[in-house]
């Protein structure tokens, strides 16, 4: 049988000021990242008829 444990955090007002601040970050992090990989979609995405078959940096040399 598996048991589980669940504990309550209580952080003090410091420790929930760097805690949110830690959360902060993450989020701005996340939402910058998920910004990136959005324009670089944008930017190189084309009409499925236009791809091209292989990739670019695909060789065909064995």
């Amino acid at each position: 049988m598996r048991t589980a444990y669940q504990y309550k955090l209580l952080p003090n007002k410091e420790q929930a000021t760097v805690i949110e601040l830690w959360l902060e970050l993450l989020r701005r992090q996340y939402n910058y990242r998920l910004y990136e990989r959005f324009s670089w979609w944008e930017e190189n995405r084309c009409p499925v008829n236009a791809c091209p078959k292989v990739h670019a940096n695909f060789s065909t040399k064995r």
